[in-house]
This record gives structure tokens, C-alpha cells and sequence, in this order.
């Protein structure tokens, strides 16, 4: 099992290099306005080398501007050899087949995942009025394992994206799926999973800056490099607190132990852990921390 850190600034990439990761993912992966320019790509890449870590790219959703200044960031990566491109538009397949030295690998903003399934919450007694226990406790686990799987466990979707080559993507920390991701890795695949943070959604313009006065995305500030908003969702039964960082809502979750034994045994190979504020890793001390105590729990 690799630990990576994912970072979209300079100054979190030196605390990342000083950690016990073994890789790097530098880029944006939801804001297409922190996308680096080419000399601090060129820097990053530099410094990663030097400190003899591997070097992945993490790109966003991104409009066709974005695309273009992306073209160049290619190019180089393309003259350094196979490094692998986290891909979270769908417009970047076709583009990606420009550069045969690039390894194309899908980022979770293209998989889909269910939210929720309606029948964790359906009392299964009600069908024993009917009769119809033992069908109902059927269909009952039918319906979970599917609402358990992602959008690439339909054969045209896996069947789609592997026309271009892709060999990884990128899934959430959400344990009711994980036995399921085995099929991506009896595929041949690599699979990177995302530890703390699961996106809910992302937004279309950026609510952080709006929230902050924030007018001009290509001038901004990038506030959400330090703070982020507590969100909570009062229910009837319960409260569910999620968190507003940059243009996306996350939920946050806790690794347990057998959390990661699960993950084990489906046979992930990546975990990827990402700075920032909301789980308040911002510092080399703090990565080395999430990665030991991990570590405990094989």
C-alpha cells in the first residue's frame, strides 16, 4: 500500500516532500482557477525529483480556456517519461491519447456512486404480512449491492473508458462500497482511495469566494488554502455536518481499523491523503501522523 499526498500550492508541496509519502499529486482536482502555471508545474515537478518521490498530475473539471493552458502542462510532463494524469473532465480521454508517454487515470469526479439506498432505511417486517419474507430479503440485498457499486460496474461504462487506455481511478472512503472495488483491481486496475474527505457536491461558481467577497476568479485570493465552512443539516433523527472547501461540500469520515483491513483485502493500492483545511492537515507532522496511524491498522 503507497500513501500519497495530494497538494495544488508550492508551500504544501515542500511540507509534503518532507513526509514519509511515497508519491505526490500536484494539480487542482476540483477548482479549475488553481490550476498551476507552467514555470510552478515546472518547479513542482523539479522538487519532487529531487526528493526522490514519483510525481503525479491532477487536473479538474475545467472549461475550454483551462483545456488550453492544460495543453502545455502535457507537453511537458509527456518530455519527462510515463507519469500518471488524474483526469476529472471527460473532455481530457481524447486529449490524453495525444501523448503516449502520459498514463491516464480517472478521478472520482467521474465515477458515480448512489447516495443512499432507500432500503437501509425500509422496515422488512412490513412484507411479512404478505408473505413474502424470504423474497423480500432477497431483493433486499439485490438492491443493495447495487446502489453499493459505482457507475463502472456496468459493462458499457468500464467498457467505454477502457477504449482509452486508462489503468486506475480513483474512489471514495465510503466502507458499505468497498468490497465491491475488488472488480476494479481482478480488472487489472489500480485503485487509489481517498482517505477523510468524500465529496457531496461541487458547485458551479465557487460559494467560499462568494461567501468572501471574492469577485474576480482569476484574481482571487484562494481563500480556501486556510479556512473552510462547517455546514450542518438539521434532520428530524440526526445532524449531518458537512463542509464547504472552495466550490465543493465534503462529508468527513474516520479510517477505522476495519475500514482498512477491508480495504486490504479488496486490493487497493493507493492511499491518498489530501492538505487542507478541513481536516486541519496542513503540515508535515500532521501527514506523518494520518500515514502512522493508518499503518497501525494493517
Amino acid at each position: 500500500m503507497k500513501f500519497s499526498v495530494q497538494v495544488d500550492d508550492l508551500k504544501l508541496l515542500n511540507e509534503a516532500l518532507a513526509t514519509e509519502c511515497d508519491k505526490v499529486r500536484f494539480g487542482a482536482e476540483f477548482c479549475e482557477w488553481k490550476v498551476p502555471s507552467l514555470k510552478t508545474l515546472k518547479t513542482a515537478y523539479d522538487l519532487t525529483v529531487d526528493a526522490g518521490k514519483q510525481f503525479d498530475y491532477i487536473t479538474p473539471r475545467c472549461s475550454d480556456k483551462t483545456i488550453k493552458r492544460i495543453l502545455d502542462h502535457l507537453s511537458f510532463l509527456n518530455d519527462k517519461g510515463e507519469i500518471k494524469v488524474i483526469i476529472n473532465d471527460i473532455g481530457f480521454l481524447n486529449v490524453l491519447k495525444r501523448y503516449e508517454r502520459l498514463i491516464p487515470h480517472l478521478g472520482r469526479q467521474l465515477i458515480h456512486i448512489p447516495a443512499r439506498c432507500p432500503w437501509f432505511y425500509r422496515d422488512s417486517r412490513s412484507f411479512i404480512f404478505f408473505g413474502f419474507m424470504i423474497k423480500a430479503a432477497i431483493m433486499r440485498r439485490h438492491v443493495k449491492d447495487l446502489y453499493n457499486q459505482t457507475s463502472l460496474h456496468y459493462e458499457p461504462t468500464i467498457r467505454f473508458y477502457k477504449e482509452y487506455g486508462f489503468r486506475g481511478l480513483d474512489l471514495d472512503w465510503i466502507p458499505r462500497c468497498f468490497p465491491h472495488y475488488k472488480f476494479f483491481v481482478d480488472q487489472g486496475l489500480d485503485v487509489a482511495v481517498h482517505t477523510h474527505l468524500v465529496p457531496v457536491t461541487v458547485t458551479r461558481k465557487c460559494h467560499t469566494a462568494r461567501f468572501l467577497g471574492e469577485k474576480n476568479p482569476q484574481n482571487c485570493s484562494k481563500p480556501c488554502n486556510t479556512r473552510a465552512f462547517l455546514l450542518k443539516h438539521e434532520g428530524v433523527f440526526m445532524t449531518v455536518k458537512l463542509f464547504l472547501h472552495g466550490n465543493a461540500v465534503f462529508t468527513l469520515t474516520q479510517p477505522t481499523k476495519k475500514d482498512v483491513k477491508n480495504l486490504l483485502r479488496a486490493g487497493a493500492t493507493e492511499l491518498v491523503i489530501s492538505m487542507n483545511p478541513v481536516t486541519n492537515t496542513l503540515s508535515r507532522e500532521r501527514v506523518n501522523e494520518v500515514i502512522s496511524s493508518i499503518k497501525q491498522m494493517f
